[in-house]
């Protein structure tokens, strides 16, 4: 009896999992860039569905970046976390940078191509992040093009792709006089309706075979239309979760990012888990600290301390310590006792350090 029991579950699973179901599935995978390709393809087939004029077409070119040829952009919108590269590399800047060049440089790190190479033409640099093509920018952006080229490139080359990548963020969290409010980017970009050509000819049709055909069609457009809105509400609603939990990041940075899983969350919205998974992956979020990947916010650490945040608090005692006598792994596990009731095995900080790319403290000694 048991066994039957079973089945039929598993029948009723497998029936409840229809096609409908599944495109809902994936559509709440899709990032913004896919979903527009999705959206594009689903119109070409279905004649009752219908892009509302230059939104689809408007938001998939101004999504993509290509060196940045177009000067119309978003600066925020540069990823700004990436664990391996950008960080190995942006980490290390404070060795050769003084404070007023950090800006710049960390501008000309996220424009490296997997060479280790700028990407873009030095004058496209000036004109982006100066405004002014003037030959004085240009011999500045050259200068501390040569200071990064001096960097510890080959250990953040061989971790992961290069970090020149522009996206545009699913979300934006911006701040507002009651704290902060969630906003959509895609609510303008996916609009949707269905045909009223195509609809009057349903209704007025008397062909049976087109009926039908229009009916399918019609329905499909209507359920596309509602997944994609359901996708919307799903990504808001976890946001709106990981805000509430994450509110120190948003407030003050990477420093106070806090351990989180998806688990967590999920009880929270009473949502499975992997929904939480599937509404995040490949999603980017627009936040005062720039634009980061979602699920950046679900991690592991110590002591309620993300991993990001440990390794942003190795950076800032790197950076301000005494260039004469550099802080060694014992002392920065001394520190996080003392001044942060942070229990960290120096191995621990030893694998953090390397994996920013940052040398030891025998390498970092200036004199």
């Amino acid at each position: 009896m048991q066994v039957d029991i079973n089945l039929d579950l598993k029948a009723k699973q497998e029936l409840v999992m229809t096609p409908q179901l599944q495109m809902a599935v994936k559509i709440l995978q899709y990032n913004s860039i896919e979903l527009t390709e999705f959206i594009n393809e689903q119109a070409k087939e279905n004649p009752l569905l219908e892009i509302l004029e230059n939104k689809i077409d408007n938001f998939y070119n101004n999504s993509t970046y290509s060196g940045i040829k177009n000067e119309s952009y978003n600066y925020e919108n540069f990823i700004a976390y990436n664990p391996k590269f950008c960080e190995s590399l942006e980490n290390q800047l404070f060795e050769v940078l003084s404070d007023n060049q950090l800006e710049l440089g960390k501008f000309i790190v996220g424009n490296l191509n997997h060479k280790g190479e700028l990407s873009l033409e030095f004058k496209e640099v000036a004109q982006i992040f100066f405004d002014s093509k003037s030959e004085k920018k240009i011999e500045e952006i050259k200068k501390i093009y040569k200071k990064i080229q001096s960097l510890d490139l080959k250990e953040a080359l061989n971790s992961v792709n290069p970090c020149a990548e522009y996206v545009e963020a699913d979300l934006t969290v911006k701040r507002n006089e009651n704290g902060y409010e969630i906003i959509s980017n895609e609510s303008n970009n996916f609009n949707l309706q269905i045909s009223s050509y195509y609809l009057k000819l349903l209704k007025n049709n008397s062909d049976s075979e087109v009926e039908e055909y229009l009916k399918k069609k019609y329905k499909a457009a209507l359920w596309l239309i509602k997944s994609i809105e359901q996708r919307k509400n799903t990504i808001i609603k976890i946001l709106k979760a990981v805000l509430d939990k994450q509110y120190d990041f948003f407030e003050y940075g990477f420093k106070h990012l806090y351990t989180m899983t998806m688990r967590e969350i999920a009880e929270d919205i009473e949502m499975h888990e992997s929904t939480v998974s599937r509404a995040t992956t490949n999603k980017y979020i627009q936040t005062p600290h720039g634009t980061v990947p979602f699920k950046m916010f679900f991690n592991s650490g110590i002591d309620n301390l993300s991993s990001v945040s440990i390794k942003a608090l190795i950076i800032e005692l790197i950076k301000n310590e005494d260039k004469s006598k550099p802080l060694s792994d014992t002392k920065i596990v001394d520190i996080f006792k003392n001044e942060y009731e942070l229990d960290i095995s120096r191995r621990t900080v030893a694998k953090y350090r390397k994996a920013l790319a940052i040398k030891g403290s025998r390498l970092r000694n200036n004199y």
